[in-house]
């Protein structure tokens, strides 16, 4: 049974989480830093996980990824409920007769500014780091309708629904190439990124769609047959329940929680292919990812680290991919990357040499000479150095 305990690790951090926001006050940061700390110093003290894919049950293995939608949904409502001013639909009584916790308590107790900012942290790091992980290993499954359905909500809670579509066939396609959002660029900072890569994704999700609504003759607007709509009606769904239940508090306060945890999201896709690059139409292969086996990004994140093979067979599911041990490789892990990519001279300087190494032995012919451009576009000395 010993192999099925990881992927209880998120849903168990979820529930930790909605313990942490019904005691209010200072608790509602603990979600972030505790995960931060975990994930950094983990990473760094851990030994790799180089551990073989696992066999098992699959709905043992699957069990976990379904339970974090509606864990993620109580811990969402417990926070909009607590910037609320009345007890909707008697949550605050429930509780409390139930688990004898004082929400009211908790919400009188939670009376500065930076418990509200360090909430929002809170909520966007679990919603991003459980709902958007979980939810892109489902909406990889394109065959199977309950997951989408899953997958789908779990974006929702980073309003980000279009990437079920532009990343499963877009990015998927065009990764490591100028056509791809996703890819972040040599010498590309993430604050430029982050923009590119959102305005870009929207707009290559409803190009998908479009094309798709025009082969199938239905219009891309109907949601009853458009997959970009009803993700677009989830978003909006999930605004008006902030609205219903606490007023525009309520959605003040979910913004600034879609908004962080989207911006996870770049973050992670910012250093997940980092100046990669491939020749247009050759086959995507393990080279075209930074991979990473720091054990906890490997293990809490349902092997998303392992994202040299996630790409190299993108609809594996995750207890199946295997380390790669000699696919290019991250200088930290996950979380250590996202703390280093919002400091861009510090990234840059990481990088630099990763991807001379990356040129060295990975890149093609073709490789080679599409690195050699983005190095002098970069505007990074050491990669214009190194094509001398």
């Amino acid at each position: 049974m010993s192999k099925y305990i990881k992927g209880w690790l998120l849903p168990v951090s979820v529930t930790l989480s909605i313990w942490a926001f019904m005691q209010g006050g200072w608790w509602l940061t603990a979600p972030f830093i505790v995960t931060v700390i975990l994930f950094t110093v983990g990473d760094w003290v851990l030994p790799p996980d180089l551990s073989e894919p696992l066999k098992g049950q699959r709905f043992l293995l699957n069990l976990p990824l379904y339970t974090i939608l509606p864990l993620l949904f109580i811990m969402n409502f417990t926070l909009i409920w607590l910037i609320g001013a009345g007890d909707f639909l008697g949550y605050g009584a429930w509780v409390g007769e139930h688990f004898g916790i004082d929400l009211r308590a908790a919400r009188a107790a939670t009376s500065h500014g930076g418990m509200w900012f360090g909430s929002a942290l809170s909520a966007a790091i679990m919603n991003a780091y459980g709902g958007t992980v979980a939810g892109h290993e489902l909406t990889h499954r394109t065959a199977r309708p309950f997951d989408l359905f899953m997958g789908r909500w779990m974006l929702a809670l980073t309003a980000d629904t279009t990437f079920a579509i532009e990343h499963v066939y877009g990015h998927h396609v065009r990764v490591a190439t100028s056509d791809d959002p996703a890819t972040a660029l040599r010498g590309e900072s993430f604050y430029g990124f982050t923009v590119r890569s959102t305005l870009q994704g929207y707009a290559h999700a409803y190009q998908l769609e479009r094309e798709r609504m025009v082969k199938l003759g239905k219009s891309i607007w109907n949601p009853l047959v458009s997959p970009l709509m009803r993700g677009m009606l989830e978003n909006i769904l999930l605004f008006l329940a902030a609205y219903v239940i606490a007023g525009w508090a309520g959605v003040g306060l979910w913004l600034a929680v879609v908004f962080v945890g989207k911006q996870f999201l770049e973050l992670t896709n910012y250093f997940e292919h980092y100046g990669l690059v491939r020749e247009p139409g050759k086959p995507v292969q393990p080279r075209h990812s930074w991979n990473s086996n720091h054990w906890m990004s490997s293990n809490v994140l349902y092997s998303l680290a392992r994202h040299s093979h996630h790409h190299a067979e993108a609809d594996a599911p995750y207890w199946t991919l295997n380390a790669y041990p000699n696919a290019p490789m991250l200088p930290g892990g996950y979380i250590t990357m996202v703390l280093i990519a919002l400091y861009p001279p510090l990234f840059k300087r990481l990088m630099a040499p990763a991807l001379i190494a990356w040129d060295r032995k990975h890149a093609t012919p073709g490789e080679l000479r599409l690195a050699a451009e983005a190095n002098r576009r970069s505007g990074m000395p050491e990669l214009m150095a190194a094509n001398s």
